[in-house]
């Protein structure tokens, strides 16, 4: 299986990847590693958190280094966010992980990925997503979890969360969709996680991997590292938790970046 009219980006072979879902077209795109590497490749496919500020060209950027690495680097929208068609909710989300794993199974058949080595790098409510996934899933070799959003409950029902909508519709105007009527929005996320498999109570009872590992900031108010120790006492299978000195929920300073790319490449060089 070949790409046809091959684009480049520097050394890497770049292809658009969309997927109709729906009726409605999620977007992404799909770099390979450079010519030294052979198929199958390994392949990480990034789950982007919310509100999902960044280009997707912007995150294969910050995570060159998996490219240099050898790994191929699948980057996409959620339906709803940015370019990708739709109106947000957890559902939909769900719904489009599944659908970026079957492409990757596609293309596992088809000698272009490594079938032993599917991964996930999940950041924010994308952790949330991925975890959703991989307690139905098989296929997943390596999960990690950056500055994971855990209790979605809490943020749902708190206070603060219509703050938040209401500055995303303000000064991000177009960057979501489906959450220009707030009080719709947040009822149908109450509604949504009624559902028993988007709690995470039942579905972190479930998970499926073969290796995890979160970081999280030592300082983050978002997910304090006490509810993530918290949660992660629920997993039966072992898990890797590295904590970085003094970050907030994201990385702010060089330091923080630097020990954030060592982790991750320490994290995947392992096979």
């Amino acid at each position: 299986m070949e790409f046809r009219n091959k684009e480049f980006d520097g050394p890497y072979e770049v292809s658009e990847v969309q997927i109709e879902i729906e009726g409605q077209i999620l977007r992404g795109i799909l770099y390979f590693p450079a010519e030294k590497y052979k198929k199958p490749y390994p392949v990480v496919v990034h789950f982007h958190g919310f509100p999902q500020l960044f280009t997707l060209t912007e995150i294969v950027r910050k995570y060159e280094y998996l490219l240099i690495l050898g790994y191929s680097l699948i980057v996409f929208n959620f339906r709803g966010y940015r370019f990708s068609e739709g109106k947000i909710s957890i559902q939909s989300q769900v719904s489009d992980a599944f659908k970026i794993i079957e492409f990757v199974e596609i293309m596992t058949k088809n000698d272009i990925f490594d079938i032993k080595d599917v991964n996930i790098l999940g950041y924010d409510f994308g952790a949330y997503i991925a975890l959703i996934l991989c307690s139905k899933i098989h296929i997943i070799n390596k999960l990690l979890l950056i500055s994971p959003i855990l209790d979605l409950k809490k943020h749902v029902y708190g206070d603060e969360f219509s703050k938040v909508l209401s500055y995303i519709n303000r000064f991000l105007p177009g960057n979501l969709n489906g959450i220009q009527n707030i009080n719709d929005f947040i009822d149908l996320t109450k509604n949504e996680l009624k559902i028993n498999d988007f709690q995470i109570k039942n579905f972190i009872k479930n998970l499926k991997y073969r290796k995890l590992k979160i970081i999280t900031g030592e300082n983050d108010k978002i997910t304090p590292l006490s509810e993530v120790k918290g949660i992660i006492s629920k997993i039966k299978n072992k898990i890797e938790l590295f904590v970085i000195e003094n970050m907030d929920h994201d990385c702010v300073n060089e330091d923080e970046l630097e020990t954030l790319k060592r982790e991750i490449l320490s994290y995947f060089s392992i096979k």
